[in-house]
Parts: C-alpha cells; sequence; structure tokens
C-alpha cells in the first residue's frame, strides 16, 4: 500500500501473526488483522477516509476551493448516491471549511494546510445507511485505482443481534474469561449506563482503547433508540490508523476484519448472519415511532385531547402540525434519494473581483466621462 512499507510479522505462541509495515514518517503500525468468515456478520457503520487533494487536478475548473468542493461532490455522489449540500462555514477536525455530506449524514473537511493538503471525507452511520446499495465496492475501486495518496483513518465494523441472544452482561463475562485478550495485555474495560440497577436506558460495555486503533463496544442498542423492552444488542468494533494499518479489503470484506479483530471473542458468531439494512432501518423507525408518539403523549398529551374536543380531529390536526411539512430529524428515514441538491448541480453563483464591475455599479458615468 502507498505510504507503508511491510516488515516481517512474527507469531506470539498461540495467537495470529501480526504484521508490521512502517510509515513514510518512520512509525511502525500493525495491519488489522483479517479472519476469514464464512458469510456476512458485520456491515460498516462509520468511516472516516482522506485523500490528497491533487486526486481532481485533472478535472477542477479552477483552482479556487468552491471547484474542489463541487469535484469531489460529484465523485462522492457517484460513489455513494449523495454529495455535499451546504457549507457548514466552521472548522472542524483542523480542516478550514466543513461542508454537510448528504442530509446531515457525515461531513467533509477543505482547506487542510495543516493537514497535508488533503480532503477528508466523514461518514456516520445514518450515511451508511443511506448510501446508494454496493457503495463500499465503488469507493474501494476509487481508492485503489483513482484516489491520490488515500488512508482510511477510522472504521467501525457493525454486527447487529436483534433478539438479544448475546447481552451485554455476557460480553462482559466473555472479557473476565479473557476473550478479548488476543496477546498478553488484557485490554481496558469501561462500563457506561446504570449496571447495577438497569433503568431501560441502556448500558454499554467499553473494551480496550483509541489510542490502541483497536476499541470494541457492546451495548443495548434498542434501548438506547429508545425502547425500554428491547433485546437488540449492537456488537461494534472501532479500528483507527493511530497505530494501525487499515487496509482497504475492509471495504468488501468487513465480516473479515470483524472476526479478526477479536477473534477468541466473536467465534460464537461464525454461523450467524448480519440482517440487511432495510431490516435495520425498519427496527429502528418502529422504535423511533413508538418513541416519538410517547414522547408527544407525555409532554402535550392533555393539549391535544382538549383541542381535539374542542375543535374537532381536522381543525386541531390543521392547527397543530407544521406549516412547512418538516420532519423531526429523529423520525427521517435515512436513504439517498432524499438527500438535497448536491453541490455540483446547484447554480453556481460567480462573485466579481476587484477588477470587474457587479451589474448593479454599471451606470454608464465612465462612458459619459469619457
Amino acid at each position: 500500500m502507498a505510504g507503508h512499507s511491510a516488515e516481517p510479522g512474527f507469531c506470539a505462541p498461540g495467537y495470529e501473526a501480526v504484521q508490521l509495515v512502517m510509515s513514510d514518517g518512520g512509525e511502525v503500525k500493525t495491519v488489522a488483522v483479517r479472519v476469514p468468515s464464512p458469510g456476512q456478520l458485520a456491515v460498516i457503520d462509520t468511516l472516516r477516509f482522506v485523500i490528497g487533494e491533487e486526486t481532481f487536478l485533472p478535472v477542477v475548473d479552477g483552482v479556487d476551493d468552491d471547484a474542489f468542493a463541487r469535484a469531489t461532490s460529484a465523485k462522492l455522489e457517484e460513489i455513494f448516491g449523495f454529495g455535499l449540500t451546504r457549507n457548514l462555514g466552521q472548522r472542524r477536525d483542523f480542516y478550514g471549511e466543513t461542508w454537510e455530506f448528504g442530509d446531515n449524514w457525515g461531513h467533509v473537511g477543505f482547506g487542510g494546510a495543516r493537514q497535508n493538503n488533503t480532503i477528508l471525507v466523514s461518514l456516520s452511520g445514518a450515511g451508511c445507511l443511506a448510501a446508494r446499495e454496493g457503495w463500499e465496492s465503488r469507493l474501494f475501486g476509487f481508492l485503489t485505482t483513482q484516489a491520490k495518496r488515500p488512508v482510511i483513518t477510522r472504521v467501525d465494523l457493525a454486527h447487529d443481534d436483534f433478539e438479544g441472544r448475546h447481552t451485554v452482561d455476557q460480553l462482559d463475562q466473555m472479557h473476565t474469561d479473557g476473550l478479548f485478550t488476543n496477546a498478553y495485555t488484557v485490554p481496558d474495560c469501561q462500563h457506561a449506563g446504570n449496571w447495577k440497577f438497569p433503568n431501560g436506558k441502556g448500558r454499554t460495555l467499553y473494551v480496550g482503547t483509541r489510542k490502541s486503533g483497536k476499541m470494541f463496544r457492546g451495548y443495548e442498542k434498542g434501548k438506547e433508540q429508545g425502547d425500554a423492552m428491547s433485546p437488540w444488542v449492537r456488537l461494534e468494533c472501532e479500528l483507527g490508523n493511530k497505530s494501525m494499518l487499515i487496509p482497504f479489503d475492509v471495504l468488501v470484506d468487513p465480516s473479515a476484519y470483524f472476526m479478526g479483530a477479536y477473534p477468541k471473542a466473536f467465534a460464537h458468531l461464525s454461523l450467524t448472519v448480519q440482517p440487511e439494512r432495510m431490516e435495520i432501518k425498519r427496527r429502528k423507525a418502529t422504535i423511533d415511532v413508538d418513541a416519538s408518539i410517547a414522547m408527544v403523549n407525555r409532554q402535550v398529551g392533555k393539549y391535544i385531547g382538549v383541542l381535539v374536543d374542542l375543535l374537532g380531529v381536522e381543525e386541531a390536526i390543521a392547527k397543530l402540525r407544521n406549516k412547512h411539512g418538516h420532519w423531526p430529524e429523529r423520525l427521517k428515514v435515512p436513504d439517498y434519494k432524499l438527500a438535497d441538491t448536491p453541490l455540483h448541480k446547484q447554480e453556481r453563483v460567480r462573485s466579481f473581483n476587484e477588477y470587474q464591475f457587479g451589474p448593479s455599479d454599471y451606470s454608464g458615468a465612465l462612458e459619459a466621462a469619457v
């Protein structure tokens, strides 16, 4: 892979081989471990990657930041089904300019003089669900054949257990039993949520740290979304490039890298299958609708009941509903078809420079003075 040179691997007795690479900066990193999986048991839930600005030099129609943003937007829409939608007017991740990606499904950073003239693309979990099917293979092709200086800086791999066959308590015990220990050092373990007296709001088990380049999260996803009785548990592995090289193959075979992160802990998943994205959308939407109904009933249910009695159902709804037809963020279904018009398809507003007159500046006075 560009920017890295391979070093011989080593293997501690009883453990998988570890491959080392050296970056151009002289840093020694491990390569994310890949363990073949019999089927799809994990998907990409979050993704961040950077590419060199020079990637778009052959196609930009100018040298300004807007030209690079438009070229990036066009390529991202080709890959994901949605592009850049609006300038957020803020610095983020040390990039001078940040654009919204799709319908708040991530962000894209430009102007990275401190970031070695790169472009950052960050895709959230909702963005992964919203993207047009097959985006992983299209992105793999772009990063391996077209992009300049591409690097995956973070990828989250997730397995959804809708039936709760593996609870967070069992995952916690697996850590105690050493199943998350891939070498001699036992990884750190932390707990979030009410573990002593579970209250239906969800609990999370953290194993490992971001500093090590690998961290596991096991959490009660359904309860986190608002269903106190949901058995839905999500197992999630976050891989980062601080001390690890993340191969591009993770895009087309996420299950192998998910299994490779903690092979002893995930051995029992080898015969399971990751639910389809549509099923994940459906489950989340059902929980969101139920939770929204409960919230409205709890906060303004009395008012609605009185207004319906006074005005009737139709008139009460007409007066209460949002006049602009806006949907609450929680109830929006992530789908690339619903994204706003991307930047490169929006009408470009060209500004006048200091040597040009704007249309409103021209009055004929110069001609009169001649």
